[in-house]
Formats: C-alpha cells, sequence, structure tokens
C-alpha cells in the first residue's frame, strides 16, 4: 500500500515502514539488509525517501557514531509505523471473507504449557478470528520484544522499568523439590543443607531465586548440570539421587508422570513471581483483545495461586 504524503508530495510504502521498524531494533543498515534480502545501499535509499517523505529526520547517522540511533521522531514514528502495519494486516483479510486479527505473546518456556493452552481457548472461544503467535523467549528479552511491538503481551520473571513497558504482577507459586522416583528419601519435607549441590540440576528461576541459591550453596558451575531452560530438566534429571528447585506446577507434571516425586523445603526460596509485560501504547488491534483476554488471565492467575497454596500448605 501507498501513502502520500501533502506537504513533501512524496510517497511511502508498507515496505518502506517495514525497513523503518527493521532498522529500529537492528540499528545496523547492513543487519536490516540482510534480513530483509536488500542491498544495503537500497536499505538507505529507502529510510532516505521516507524521512523526506514525512519531512522529518528519523535515524541519527552522525559520524564516528558505533550505531545508529532513533531520533525523538523516530521514536514517535515507531508506534505510528507499528499501527499502520497492523492495521494494514488486519484489513488484507477483509479481501479472505473473514476479519483475522492478530495477537503476538512472548512466553518464557515454562508457560508455554502451562498457560497458552487455556489462553488458547479463550481466544477461540471469545474473538475465534483471532490469529495467535507464540514466541518462546527469555525474561530479559521479552521486554525488548514488547517495547518494539514485535509482541503484545510478554509473560516474565522480571519486574523492569522500560521507557515504552508497562509492567503488573500476574501470580505466584511456591517452589519445591523434585527428584527422580528412585530416591531414597526420609521425609516428605527436606532442608537445603540436606541436598548435595553436585547432584544438582540447576534451572535458573529469577534474581530472588538465585539470591537465595547463593545463600546455601556455592557458585552454580559447582551444580551437576546447569540450565537456562526448564523444559529440559525431564531430560536430564533420571539418576538417584539427582535433585532439582522447580516451581510446584511443573513439579506436579513431573510427579503425574510416576517417574518423580515431590518434597516441601524447610527453607524455601521466595515464591517464583511471574509479571505481565505490555507496551505502554499498544496497537488498536492489541488493545482490545488484551481487554478481551483479562477475565482468562486473571481466572488463571486465581487457579495457579490457589493450586500452589493448597500444596504449600498441605
Amino acid at each position: 500500500m501507498e501513502y502520500k504524503t501533502e506537504r513533501a508530495n512524496r510517497m511511502y510504502t508498507n515496505e518502506d515502514l517495514q525497513i523503518f521498524v527493521d532498522l529500529s531494533q537492528t540499528l545496523s543498515f547492513s543487519q536490516t539488509a540482510r534480513n530483509l534480502h536488500l542491498s544495503q545501499s537500497t536499505v538507505s535509499k529507502r529510510i532516505k525517501d521516507l524521512e523526506t517523505a514525512l519531512q522529518v529526520v528519523l535515524i541519527e547517522r552522525g559520524q564516528g557514531m558505533k550505531s545508529l540511533r532513533l531520533t525523538l521522531a523516530g521514536e514517535n514514528f515507531l508506534t505510528i509505523a507499528n499501527e499502520m502495519l497492523s492495521l494494514w494486516k488486519d484489513a488484507c483479510h477483509l479481501g479472505r471473507g473473514r476479519w483475522q486479527s492478530s495477537f503476538t505473546i512472548a512466553s518464557l518456556s515454562s508457560l508455554n504449557i502451562q498457560a497458552i493452552p487455556s489462553i488458547s481457548d479463550y481466544l477461540h472461544e471469545h474473538i475465534p478470528t483471532t490469529h495467535l503467535h507464540v514466541m518462546t523467549s527469555h525474561s530479559g528479552l521479552i521486554y525488548d520484544l514488547v517495547e518494539r511491538h514485535q509482541a503484545d503481551l510478554g509473560f516474565s520473571l522480571i519486574a523492569r522499568e522500560y521507557q515504552n513497558t508497562l509492567v503488573e504482577k500476574w501470580f505466584s507459586e511456591p517452589m519445591v523439590v523434585v527428584r527422580p522416583a528412585g530416591t531414597e528419601i526420609f521425609s516428605p519435607v527436606c532442608s537445603p543443607r540436606d541436598l548435595p549441590q553436585e547432584m544438582e540440576i540447576y534451572n535458573y528461576s529469577g534474581i530472588s531465586f538465585q539470591a537465595w541459591h547463593d545463600e546455601w550453596w556455592a557458585p552454580v558451575n559447582n551444580s551437576y548440570i546447569s540450565l537456562d531452560n526448564a523444559s529440559l530438566i525431564p531430560l536430564v534429571l533420571n539418576k538417584p539421587g539427582q535433585w532439582s528447585v522447580v516451581q510446584i506446577s511443573m513439579a506436579k507434571k513431573l510427579a503425574a508422570t510416576g517417574r518423580y516425586i515431590i518434597q516441601k523445603l524447610t527453607d524455601p526460596p521466595p515464591d517464583r513471581v511471574y509479571y505481565l509485560v505490555t507496551h505502554l501504547h499498544p496497537t488498536q488491534t492489541a488493545a482490545r483483545i488484551l481487554s478481551a483476554l483479562r477475565p482468562c488471565l486473571q481466572s488463571f492467575a486465581g487457579q495457579e495461586e490457589s493450586a500452589g497454596k493448597v500444596i504449600h500448605e498441605g
């Protein structure tokens, strides 16, 4: 689609907007050229043409600068460009006889199995024309994805202040020890001091968890295995005596297979807290779907906290 500016009497297209959005993420003409399969000179010219059409400077390219950066006008136009691309994508579905909106969630791997099925079912029932896209990522990167409008909603373990994002606590759940079923245990409760670090399958569960872990054990590299993805735990937690501290929702799923047992801790780490991350200025489509999705998110949080409380107090 082409857009015409009255002041400059110049045209620009959706492709120009996409080039600008990608460049705002890479801050590199060469990387954007590779991403979009264009020549670097084409990317540079299209950005220059876009600036001419809008009569503003979007990208600062000063000599001696190690990388590009958006000007204030560029930051403001980025929100507009994302909105225009989102609306155009939605409009394209009109000619296909069915309105379809796209909604992207950036989720932690540990929440994919836990939360995405409920969200998918809810959207299918209440907004069936929504195309749900799920991206698996890490807590820190999730903020970047939301801030750049690459994701409309993020699930993170970190509460962080970003200029264009909003963060709110979603729910929390207790942490427990999970061990292979062949492990000999003498009580359903154990102390951290009874857990040998050389048998630990370590998985990062947030800053507060790390602080708690450091109080009881030496640096993580003394653990048997260190992971950055909780979904790998069942693949390596398979020898008697091994152990891992995980959130209760994951522990229950593992125990349900009959291959693992759960122990509570006398001195447990702080509950694992999940946060919802959204953009300060969401697109109209994202804002509409987020509003409709709120009851589902609140219901899911209530169910998870209630289930965790029952286990914790049992």
